[in-house]
């Protein structure tokens, strides 16, 4: 479900201060640019193969720059039916218009990015030489922050070159493995930036830095109460997880130990938030393939979207109607789910299987959706006109929008031809 366009881009909030504007400035001063280059080129032990392109662009330009890569990426009719397929699981409110709130969220809360697709690093005009946490804050300080945000931005520069990230980024039909390679490359340029300004990145820094991480991640949250739960986390969830598990590495085995995660990464948001679950005993997901679903949509459903929520985005459902500690222990048993959604003029159905680390967690996860359903269609006869919903072993398979009596006589040839395999892993 990332609708996001592949550049990398620096938060306003990630910096550990509330929105920053920077002083004035049409251009980055050469001999600047050049010392943050070599020191960012030096700390990360990996040279610049080309030269950086910097433009500057005022912000209206900028959300013209983030619409352009959405239409590219996406177009107007995927990212509707997106819209419509998350709304009817529960993830997006119902008639969010999704290009326009991810324009509005780039447009608001981005400092600056790196373009993979143009090889260019673009900052707006407004902050484009220094940076500080309020117009009147010191010159030193709006410098220091200016120094860290070209540092973290060459940063994504060096990983490009050298990691070709534009080819890892495409939109697939595994968003949950490419959001965690998202945050692999957040979390190194995150660490690489403020190594730079505090001149290293030894253990009292990393310890440090995984603290202001997580206390600006929820400044972040309070200030986007606006924005869906779902757009905001898993953009947080590129810094707060990516720096969490890129440290243990960086604190492992230094840069050459982090260079080795673009040639294996983490293949699950579930590794990432789990980083013993990819260091110390790997448990790479498993996929699902669905074959049987023609029996339960026929040929006037339209497939709209086929993707891979991962246990982040579980976590995200579930606290959307459950407590933050309910949601956490019902998605930390996640293992594999496939998520396929269909249209047929007005009508939204989905079907939706999950495999779980346990019979036990497949049964809670069962528990929690029906409770869910109760919330989503509260008044209502739940089993007749909603929410199909049955385990078998450690699996569960999630149909809205069909009604029961069609599920139930077109579900045993999805239950029979599903394909489970455990995804390739090394590392």
């Amino acid at each position: 479900m990332r609708a996001g366009p592949v550049f990398f881009f620096l938060l306003l909030a990630s910096a550990g201060c509330a929105p920053y504007p920077m002083a004035g400035g049409e251009a980055v001063e050469a001999d600047r640019f050049a010392e943050i280059k070599s020191g960012i080129a030096l700390l990360r032990r990996l040279n610049f193969e080309h030269e950086v392109v910097v433009e500057v662009q005022g912000r209206e330009a900028m959300r013209r720059h983030f619409e352009g890569t959405l239409e590219r990426e996406y177009g107007d009719q995927k990212l509707r039916n997106m819209a419509l397929a998350y709304a009817r699981i529960g993830l997006y409110p119902e008639g969010l218009d999704l290009k326009n709130a991810l324009l509005d969220f780039y447009g608001a809360q981005v400092a600056a990015f790196y373009d993979a697709a143009g090889k260019k690093l673009v900052m707006p005009e407004d902050l484009a030489t220094s940076v500080g946490s309020s117009a009147d804050a010191p010159v030193e300080l709006k410098t220091m922050m200016g120094d860290m945000v070209l540092a973290h931005e060459l940063t994504h520069a060096l990983q490009d070159q050298h990691f070709s990230l534009q080819d890892r980024l495409r939109p697939s039909n595994d968003d949950d493995a490419r959001l965690a390679f998202h945050a692999v490359a957040e979390g190194d340029a995150t660490l690489a930036g403020f190594g730079y300004l505090f001149r290293g990145t030894d253990d009292q820094f990393l310890t440090l830095m995984g603290q202001t991480v997580q206390d600006s991640m929820r400044a972040a949250r309070s200030g986007l109460t606006g924005v869906p739960d779902a757009i905001v986390e898993e953009l947080l969830f590129q810094y707060y997880g990516g720096v969490s598990f890129v440290s243990r590495l960086l604190r492992a085995k230094g840069w050459s130990g982090v260079n080795l995660l673009y040639g294996a990464p983490p293949l699950s948001t579930e590794q990432v938030l789990h980083p013993e679950k990819f260091f110390d005993l790997p448990d790479p997901p498993t996929t699902i393939e669905l074959k049987g679903i023609s029996e339960l949509f026929g040929s006037d459903w339209a497939e709209i979207e086929n993707n891979v929520l991962g246990e982040l985005m579980v976590r995200v459902l579930f606290r959307r109607f459950l407590s933050e500690e309910e949601a956490k222990r019902i998605a930390g048993g996640w293992d594999g789910d496939r998520f396929i959604a269909f249209r047929r003029e007005n009508e939204i159905a989905f079907v939706w299987a999950t495999v779980w680390d346990s019979p036990q967690e497949a049964e809670e996860f069962l528990l929690g959706y029906r409770a869910i359903l109760e919330k989503k269609y509260p008044g209502t006869q739940l089993p007749a006109a909603h929410g199909y919903v049955e385990r078998r072993d450690h699996s569960v398979i999630v149909v809205e929008g069909l009604e029961r009596s069609r599920v139930e006589e077109r579900i045993e040839k999805v239950w029979r031809d599903i394909e489970l395999k455990e995804k390739p892993f090394s590392n």
